[in-house]
């Protein structure tokens, strides 16, 4: 033991009966123990604490509890409160965004909430003037999850496009569509992209439906608004349009893995709803309590630091499986009737080397390596009522932006190495891709997620190398004019999973899938291996060859077929050059002319 540290020994109980299994830490320390099968534990507080502090403790399927003890307390005992087993149907959840009621236009509410406020009301202007809103206290956190797809799943172009048959311009009866194909079937699109919509009617809720009454017709407004408007949007469900938002991913009680989609046999959501507590806050003049679930069991009600009376309105209970993959699985891990994969990126996540290592989802989407710079997530307007913990471990606090197959991540995923050799009048390239910093296939994800390698062998002069080859880059590349992006037919290869129909058709989507045509995807920590040949000209002095490895969110076709606008996104690049006369060869950085200007050499 540090001789600068204490020791703190207790007792954790329901007020009766010890409870054993709970992980007890001071507040905001990474470093935690847990009670022996008599509810007992010892704590070593390192350095000696110059003020009082809190001791917390937490258990799934119980109330995150604690106490404050100053620092000459060698033993304390901590009371928990089990989670209630009733889940509210009727709950209303809550908006994340920022939401503010405009009392000027309410005079009557407004006298009567500075009276209160005058005699003792708690929290002041803020109940007064905010909703309990999810921006209120998080607002990093709010506004890393705005910028994320999940902010997204109800009002993303895209998928609307794809629900209802429609294209970029709002053309209908345009290239694949659920509903086209299922006009009297919602499916199951909602039970993921508007689960709040869809809890109560999982597998029967029309996507299309959600987006027009929360996006068109009753949108929330975001900023000052009236009580009459605020109770407007709350009958109208407005809250479904934000998608996968905060409220309900932090009441998910539990994730079913297995093939069933989102609140559609996956997700067990448990609304606690306090009334009792409600109550008597209302009364007092404090903030609704807000139950939720998370990985964080020292998050508690009341705050931490010494003298400050006010307290939180969040009731938090700790839960392991939020930093787990099999949180993720339960829209990450879907099949349509014929067994073939809507989605089923955890799937290769738990059949590859990263689920034996340890590695979660969480660790690669939730990086904390753009999280907060103090280690904390509470601010923006809770310090007027309620002060958190100064700092944290930044490597517990993970960001909410939850990146994919973005620029950033892609540029990291996969490598590329090159072999070439002149011989006999020919130029062989092999080119190795490997997949080396992915958890699961690359691509992964819809089915129209694609990958296109390109090979162009470049002289001195600029000319390029006539291809005598096989591997050509397959039609989902895109035929038409090369200088809009169109490459099926060129030296190269395409990675992706290209599902068939029982009519013979190929590239149809998932919901009309009944056969794999191909799967080129490449699994986590392995690689594919392909080879090129060119007529390689006997006087060549130096070869520069380009390989390219590029990302597609749809394919060619279908995108244009929808009027989409994508960008062809850099996963690796090479330039290996070849000096047939020397017989030498180096891997240089990518350097000379752009991609689509090399291309374009093959046919001018």
């Amino acid at each position: 033991m540090d001789a600068a540290a204490i020791q703190v020994s207790g007792v954790v109980t329901d007020g009766k009966t010890p409870i054993p299994g709970v992980r007890v830490r001071e507040h905001g320390s990474p470093d935690f123990v847990v009670t022996d099968s008599r509810g007992r534990f010892t704590l070593e507080i390192p350095g000696e604490p110059l003020q009082d502090f809190v001791i917390a403790a937490g258990k799934e399927g119980w109330i995150n509890g604690g106490v404050m003890v100053d620092p000459k307390t060698s033993y304390t005992t901590i009371v928990m409160e089990k989670v209630p087993d009733d889940d509210d149907g009727k709950y209303d959840f809550i908006t994340p965004h920022r939401s503010l009621v405009d009392l000027r236009t309410e005079p009557e509410e407004l006298e009567r909430l500075r009276q209160q406020s005058h005699t003792g009301f708690e929290e002041g202007c803020n109940l007064c003037h905010f909703e309990p809103t999810c921006y209120l206290c998080h607002r990093e956190l709010y506004n890393q999850w705005s910028t994320s797809q999940h902010a997204k799943g109800v009002d993303n172009p895209w998928t609307i496009n794809l629900y209802d048959g429609t294209d970029a311009e709002g053309n209908e009866n345009v290239g694949p569509g659920f509903r086209l194909d299922f006009p009297d079937d919602p499916g199951e699109c909602a039970d993921c992209h508007a689960p709040t919509a869809a809890i109560n009617s999982p597998g029967k809720t029309d996507l299309k439906v959600v987006y027009n009454r929360t996006i068109v017709a009753y949108p929330t407004e975001i900023g000052y608004k009236t009580l009459e408007r605020a109770e407007y949007e709350r009958k109208a469900g407005s809250v479904d349009g934000a998608g996968i938002h905060c409220d309900f991913c932090h009441k998910i009680q539990n994730v079913e893995v297995n093939e069933k989609a989102g609140v559609h046999g996956s997700i067990t959501v448990h609304r606690v709803s306090m009334a009792e507590d409600r109550e008597r806050r209302r009364v007092s003049g404090r903030l609704p309590p807000m139950f939720v679930y998370g990985p964080y069991d020292d998050v508690v009600n009341f705050s931490p630091i010494p003298g400050f009376e006010h307290t939180s309105p969040m009731i938090a209970s700790y839960n392991p499986q939020y930093q787990s993959s099999d949180y993720c699985s339960a829209c990450h891990q879907h099949k349509n009737e014929h067994g073939l994969p809507f989605m089923d990126t955890y799937r290769e996540w738990k059949e590859s080397p990263y689920s034996a290592m340890g590695i979660e989802c969480q660790d690669c989407h939730m990086k904390p390596e753009s999280g907060h710079s103090l280690g904390t997530f509470v601010d923006g307007d809770a310090d007027k009522f309620w002060t958190p913990v100064s700092d944290r471990d930044a490597a517990t606090v993970k960001p909410h932006d939850f990146p994919g197959a973005t620029e950033k991540l892609l540029a990291n995923a996969a490598t590329l190495a090159i072999d070439a050799v002149a011989s006999q009048g020919e130029l062989t390239v092999t080119v190795n891709v490997r997949n080396v910093n992915t958890g699961h296939h690359i691509p992964s994800g819809i089915t129209i997620r694609n990958m296109l390698l390109l090979v162009t062998p470049v002289l001195e002069n600029g000319d390029t190398l006539r291809y005598t080859g096989d591997q050509r880059v397959p039609v989902y590349g895109g035929e038409g004019d090369l200088k809009e992006g169109n490459y099926a037919g060129y030296p190269g290869k395409g990675f992706a999973l290209v599902f068939g129909d029982d009519k013979g058709n190929s590239h149809v989507m998932d919901w009309q899938a009944t056969r794999i045509v191909e799967d080129t995807r490449i699994r986590a920590r392995e690689n594919d291996i392909s080879v090129y040949t060119f007529e390689m000209p006997s006087d060549a002095g130096r070869v520069d060859v380009h390989t390219d490895l590029i990302y597609r969110r749809a394919f060619k076709p279908l995108a244009d077929l929808k009027k989409w606008t994508q960008k062809d996104m850099t996963v690796a690049t090479d330039v290996t050059t070849l000096r047939p006369r020397s017989q030498t060869q180096a891997s240089l950085p990518p350097q000379g002319p752009t991609l689509l200007a090399r291309i374009r050499s093959y046919f001018d």
